[in-house]
């Protein structure tokens, strides 16, 4: 009885202490809240500072080399590249998974072809900052004051052809034409981020 008297002190700190770290990791962002900076030296040797992105409004999206719901957003992601490059938005990958090395990383952002660039978060600490749990996962950062504008999905469906609502492209029309955004919030779905 003395010795449960002691393990349960200990038990229930490392409870404690066990969930304060979930919750650290999974509270992140809420749309409205202000964005801390962050800066990533990407495998290119550039750094890559979230307020120095040279845009009115920053895309961040959570991504993997492997994960299936990631794939099939090549050509929509390089679509929304186009169409909002010269616009004033820029489009960031980040990988966060620890599972997958920096040269897998380099290795398949070149293979897709995609037409922004794809940072590494080498000890998920962005992907904690932000409180991204999925692979897609998309914010939308305004850069005058470092306000989250959108949280969620890229769009609806992972086939192109099954898509019934574009939230990400929406959004950024939304944002580049000065109104409110529909739909602030959108539940991502995907694979889980590694840490």
């Amino acid at each position: 009885m003395k010795n449960l008297k002691i393990v349960t002190p200990f038990l229930m700190a490392l409870f404690i202490s066990t969930n304060a770290f979930s919750m650290n990791v999974s509270d992140g962002y809420k749309v409205g809240d202000k964005v801390s900076d962050f800066t990533i030296q990407n495998y290119n040797g550039a750094d890559y500072t979230l307020s120095k992105s040279g845009a009115n409004f920053t895309v961040i999206i959570f991504m993997s080399t492997t994960c299936p719901f990631v794939q099939p957003y090549t050509d929509r992601l390089n679509g929304l590249v186009k169409e909002f490059g010269s616009n004033g938005v820029a489009i960031w990958g980040i990988n966060s998974n620890k599972t997958e090395s920096t040269k897998e990383v380099m290795d398949h952002a070149a293979k897709k072809g995609y037409q922004f660039p794809v940072l590494k978060d080498e000890s998920s600490s962005v992907a904690d900052q932000f409180g991204a749990e999925r692979t897609p996962e998309v914010f939308v950062i305004r850069n005058s004051d470092m306000t989250l504008m959108y949280h969620g999905r890229i769009d609806d469906d992972k086939s192109a052809e099954n898509v019934t609502s574009s939230d990400l492209k929406n959004a950024l029309i939304s944002l580049n034409e000065g109104n409110e955004i529909a739909v602030k919030n959108t539940k991502a779905f995907g694979c889980t981020i590694k840490r």
